[in-house]
């Protein structure tokens, strides 16, 4: 396994989750403020999602997939790589609801906005904890192994 491989999927890992905590942020900062803040919320994470978001979890699938055979197999090791494969379907589906929720508020169709708005929270979650537990697993099995 190339010796830049780990530090490169650190890195990914890095910034999907510093990129999925800012969402939170300016989420919580925007929503509720008003329609023309939520109008600027879904725009600001059309961009993120596309110019961060994406890139990261995608770099986190491709490195993590080159350094999986270089690893010892263990019941904790394909735990950590499900987790991820579900952190990673799970943000896919949330870009697909940040979408689908922009559609929603520039049509002015704000009931169904705010019922993707649940979902994609909902599965924003499941994102945040797929991304934390898999890499609690990982620097437990660096540290053990």
């Amino acid at each position: 396994m190339p010796s830049y491989l780990l530090p490169l999927h650190l890195v990914f890992v890095g910034v999907w989750l510093g990129c999925v905590l800012t969402e939170a942020l300016f989420e919580r900062a925007l929503l509720g403020q008003g329609r023309a803040f939520e109008l600027v919320l879904v725009a600001l994470h059309k961009k993120v999602d596309l110019l961060i978001e994406i890139p990261a979890f995608v770099g986190v699938l491709v490195t993590g997939a080159l350094m999986l055979h270089a690893a010892p197999p263990s019941n904790l090791l394909h735990l950590k790589a499900g987790l991820g494969v579900l952190a990673i379907a799970a943000n896919a589906y949330c870009v697909w609801l940040v979408f689908r929720r922009g559609d929603a508020a520039q049509a002015g169709d704000w009931e169904r906005f705010e019922r993707i708005d649940h979902a994609q929270h909902t599965w924003g979650a499941v994102v945040l904890v797929g991304i934390l537990a898999a890499l609690g697993i990982g620097l437990y099995l660096f540290s053990h192994g």
